[in-house]
C-alpha cells in the first residue's frame, strides 16, 4: 500500500472512531463543553483584538459556537460564515444574524448569496472544524479538503475547537494538511509549539 493510501486508511478509521465518540456524548455535555469552549475563544486575545473572525455553524454533534457568533457580531466584529461553492471551494459571507441563513449543502446554515462577501486575507482568526486533533497541529477533518484549501489562502490564526475527548498528541496527516496554531477545548486552550 502506498503511502498515501496508508495514510487515507488511517485517517478513515479515526473518522470512523471519533465521529462515535462525538455522537455517545450526550446533549447536556455537548451543550456545557461547548459554552466552556466558547469562553476560552472568547478570551483568546487574537480573538480580543480580531476585526474578523471566520467560524462555521454548528451541525448536530458539532461545537456550537453560534453564541460566540451573536457576541462577536454585537461587538462590531464582522464574523464570516463559509459556503460550499464547488469541489473542496469555499467563499465566505458575512453572518447578519440568525434570520439571514439559509440552508445550504449538506444542510449547512450559511449566509445568503445577497450577504457581503469577506476575502480570505482580511480574517484575523479562523475557528476551524475537526474531528479530532493534536497538541501537535494536526487536525482530521472531514475528508473533504475544504478547510486546507481555504487555510492556505488565509494568514490568519488558526484556531481548532474541539472537545477534550477529541484531543490527542497527533492524528494522522499528509503534507498537505493544514496545521493549527491553537486548539481549544473545554479543559483547556493549547498553543502549538509553545
Amino acid at each position: 500500500m502506498a503511502e498515501s493510501e496508508s495514510v487515507s486508511a488511517e485517517k478513515a478509521a479515526w473518522r470512523a472512531r471519533f465521529r462515535a465518540l462525538r455522537e455517545a456524548m450526550p446533549a447536556e455535555a455537548r451543550a456545557a463543553a461547548s459554552q466552556g469552549i466558547v469562553e476560552r475563544v472568547r478570551d483568546l486575545p487574537e480573538v480580543e483584538a480580531a476585526g474578523t473572525v471566520h467560524l462555521f455553524w454548528p451541525l448536530p454533534f458539532e461545537v456550537d459556537l453560534r453564541p460566540l457568533a451573536e457576541s462577536l457580531r454585537q461587538r462590531g466584529v464582522v464574523v464570516a460564515l463559509p459556503v460550499v461553492v464547488g469541489d473542496r471551494a469555499l467563499v465566505h459571507r458575512r453572518y447578519l444574524g440568525t434570520t439571514a441563513l439559509a440552508r445550504g449543502r449538506w444542510g449547512l446554515m450559511q449566509p445568503p448569496p445577497g450577504a457581503p462577501p469577506v476575502g480570505p486575507r482580511s480574517i484575523d482568526v479562523v475557528l476551524v472544524p475537526a474531528l479530532a486533533v493534536g497538541r501537535d497541529g494536526s487536525r482530521l477533518g472531514y475528508g473533504g479538503g475544504f478547510y486546507d484549501t481555504f487555510l492556505a489562502q488565509t494568514p490568519a490564526l488558526r484556531v481548532g475547537v474541539v472537545f477534550a475527548d477529541a484531543l490527542v498528541n497527533a492524528v494522522p496527516s499528509a503534507s498537505h494538511d493544514a496545521r493549527l496554531d491553537v486548539v481549544v477545548t473545554e479543559a483547556e486552550t493549547v498553543r502549538v509549539g509553545a
